[in-house]
């Protein structure tokens, strides 16, 4: 069940988002203003006959420049109006019978996945077919088809960030809430990063998920950070493995990708187990911007290619618990 929210964050909220969508109208204009308007066009609004080519490539330039500067002023400012507006998790007990996504990461994440992915394609092509949506948000609707996807949130953030669900525990009751929600959700989303509270979440997550199916771990783009998680695991399992517990998964190596500036899939690469803990990596190589134009063509290409290395995970039954 999610919280009410106090009458200042829905007005300022809605204040941002008309503000917010107004200064990316304004950036659109001008942005395609500047390609096209003619020279011709140019004079007659400047009252100018004899400007030149020269200066008029000049003024175009720095029409398209500002039309995309305000626009992204204006993305951002939606974006913080959408923070507002958005409901956190009223309390995580309602969860237990329902089916959710537990989307488990470290909040450095959650700073590095607030911005806006990058454009593909033409940029004028790109520039319409944004929606308004954070790199999180684009990865969470892919999961979304498992469940509500929740979260817990940083303490102390003045609103939610967009994407999953959050919801606020207190920092000594944490890893007990975690505990729970592994144990009950429907599927376990894990941003595999060497921090402390991530390790302990995925060693949690062998020793209390319901099947090892139900756990996807997202790979990130450095290998290395990835090789130090797999270091961490294994001496953090060693600790507090009891014999009941199943052996540490033999985690796959995970080399680079090739050299990719414009780095466009909202996974870089998964791993995802089978009954038996044998792990499968899969890698997403980035979309070439001939097969995805636009946003709305890439997400198309990156859900399928999820949709493939998740077939398993598509077939999970709910998960039913006798009732106390």
């Amino acid at each position: 069940m999610a919280q009410r929210l106090p009458v200042g964050h829905v007005t300022a909220g809605t204040a941002l988002t008309i503000a917010g969508w107004a200064l990316r109208a304004v950036g659109v204009v001008l942005f395609i203003g500047a390609f096209v308007l003619s020279r011709d066009n140019l004079s007659f609004w400047l009252d100018n006959p004899d400007l030149g080519w020269p200066t008029a490539i000049l003024i175009k330039i720095a029409t398209a420049v500002v039309g995309g500067v305000v626009f992204e002023v204006g993305h951002l400012t939606a974006v913080w109006g959408k923070r507002f507006r958005t409901r956190p998790v009223d309390s995580f007990d309602a969860l237990p019978g329902t089916r959710y996504v537990l989307y488990l990461r470290s909040f450095h994440t959650d700073t590095a996945l607030a911005t806006p992915p990058d454009l593909p394609g033409n940029p004028v092509g790109s520039l319409l077919s944004r929606r308004g949506l954070t790199r999180e948000e684009h990865l969470i609707r892919y999961f979304g088809a498992y469940g509500n996807v929740v979260a817990i949130g940083r303490p102390g953030e003045r609103a939610p960030q967009l994407g999953a669900q959050r919801g606020y525990v207190t920092d000594s009751d944490w890893q007990t809430t975690v505990t729970k929600l592994i144990r009950d959700a429907h599927l376990v989303v894990l941003s595999a990063t060497p921090t402390p509270g991530t390790i302990w979440e995925f060693v949690e997550s062998l020793r209390t998920i319901e099947s090892p199916q139900r756990l996807v771990l997202l790979l990130p783009d450095n290998p290395t950070d990835y090789t130090a998680f797999r270091t961490a695991v294994t001496a953090e399992y060693t600790t507090r493995a009891k014999p009941a517990d199943p052996p540490l998964p033999p985690l796959p190596d995970y080399t680079a990708l090739p050299p990719d500036p414009d780095s466009n899939h909202p996974v870089r690469a998964l791993i995802t187990f089978d009954n038996d803990w044998q792990p499968t990596l899969t890698r997403f190589y980035p979309i070439a911007k001939n097969d995805a134009g636009t946003i709305w063509q890439r997400d198309r290409l990156a859900e399928h290619q999820l949709n493939q290395a998740l077939a398993g995970q598509k077939q999970l039954a709910p998960i039913h618990r006798p009732t106390p």
